[in-house]
């Protein structure tokens, strides 16, 4: 936590922090760039149960579960505007709006220009992208948050690094909308019992059906290879 307060390098490319979870491990499996994405971040955590017992597993020490929907929020109170500048990027008008009044109540100037919803298709879009970019640095961003979901947020940018020198990005989804909300999570009674997605499953069916319900059952593979290789190597 502490080390992404200090500012990070004005020469550096973009430092990328990473919350794992399911849905990340299988898409890196299906999508190379997303998996290069990942494995050249500055910081991975492990966010969901799932991902911290495999890991466990593996005998890979870990922290336990840092969710990006807990790290955001403490990120931000973390946050000064005397020596941080903070962007954001939204899935939605109204986490926007919240946002933005947030950022004034806290005393950053130009809120209005720290916060931006992208229309979809954006990280296909060279000319919004270029667009982006310099909305970004023309608020010497130090510190840069996407909600707008994985894998998209990551791969824009890990293709944008060298663009966003000086800074760290958070691919950090719903957890923006969790802060403002506009969307609500899980109970923490539910977040104790590691019933977390399917809370969220039952909130958004529509969108995270197939997510939970199908490809999640992919990572009982990737688990279990994992498992066989690391038990190979230990002979």
């Amino acid at each position: 936590m502490q080390s992404v307060m200090s500012l990070a390098p004005e020469d550096e490319a973009l430092r990328l922090v990473v919350t794992t979870n399911v849905d990340h491990m299988v898409t890196m499996r299906r999508q190379p760039e997303f998996k290069h994405a990942c494995e050249n971040a500055w910081l991975v955590t492990a966010d969901g149960f799932p991902v911290v017992s495999l890991l466990k597993m593996l005998h890979i020490a870990t922290p336990g579960r840092i969710t990006g929907a807990d790290l955001f929020p403490a990120i931000l109170g973390s946050l000064s505007p005397v020596w941080h500048s903070p962007f954001f990027v939204c899935a939605s008008e109204a986490t926007a709006d919240y946002l933005r009044c947030w950022l004034a109540g806290r005393g950053y100037t130009n809120p209005e220009q720290r916060v931006i919803v992208p229309e979809f298709g954006f990280e296909k879009d060279a000319l919004r992208s270029n667009e982006m970019l310099k909305q970004i640095r023309a608020v010497a961003t130090t510190h840069l948050f996407f909600g707008v979901g994985a894998p998209k947020s990551e791969l824009w940018m890990q293709k944008h690094r060298a663009q966003l020198a000086g800074m760290y990005g958070f691919g950090f989804g719903a957890g923006l909308d969790f802060f403002a909300g506009t969307a609500k999570r899980a109970p923490q009674w539910v977040q104790h019992v590691n019933m977390e997605w399917a809370w969220r499953l039952f909130s958004n069916p529509r969108r995270l059906a197939k997510r939970y319900l199908v490809d999640s059952w992919s990572f009982l593979r990737i688990a279990l290879t994992e498992y066989r290789l690391t038990a190979k190597e230990s002979r």
